[in-house]
């Protein structure tokens, strides 16, 4: 296992993200290899194996840390799921979407579902680490907040990647206030 405080493991493996993230801006990821990687990277692949059990152990890590990095630092620390919370995980979660379907040329079936599958997940924990801040003591309501916040992270992925798919790339505005209806009533009546 390696350190991850260590700076050597930290630059190793910011290179090897660089280094992919690159080879998917140029290439699908289906056709690209662990030996490609490696290359890009100036390691070899024992180094790779260091560090990541594959090239999808990879992936997982590439999209956990852009969705992350791309959380507002008041969202990340929100005690309370208020609208502007909401308006701005529908439009992180539209612009990833977006980024990562367009920029990394994700044509292949197999690499989205494994997409939208981790960023689903993680919307749905940030969700869920917003209700469990807040003030909410019912026994009732907290034994509840992991569905609540699956259906609320579902339905915001669900409409942010119906309308990347639908080309309005143009209207996010719209979305939100589609969305932001949609989900605040919902949540509204499940927590009271």
């Amino acid at each position: 296992m390696v350190n991850l405080q260590d700076p050597r493991v930290l630059r190793t493996r910011q290179l090897i993200m660089e280094s992919f993230r690159e080879l998917l801006r140029s290439r699908g990821f289906e056709s690209i290899s662990v030996k490609d990687i490696a290359q890009k990277a100036t390691i070899n692949r024992a180094t790779f194996y260091t560090h990541y059990e594959d090239k999808y152990a990879l992936l997982e890590e590439t999209i956990e840390q852009a969705f992350r990095g791309m959380i507002p630092e008041d969202v990340a620390n929100a005690k309370e799921f208020t609208g502007e919370v909401c308006d701005q995980l529908i439009l992180l979660t539209y612009r990833y979407i977006v980024d990562f379907y367009k920029i990394c040329r994700m044509d292949s079936k197999s690499i989205a579902k494994i997409v939208d599958d981790k960023i689903k997940h993680l919307l749905q924990q940030t969700i869920e680490n917003i209700f469990l801040k807040g003030n909410i003591h019912q026994m009732e309501v907290n034994h509840h907040l992991k569905i609540i916040s699956a259906m609320t992270g579902s339905a915001i992925y669900g409409a942010a990647h119906c309308w990347l798919k639908d080309g309005e790339m143009d209207r996010a505005d719209f979305l939100v206030n589609v969305v932001h209806s949609y989900v605040m009533n919902g949540i509204g009546l499940h927590l009271k």
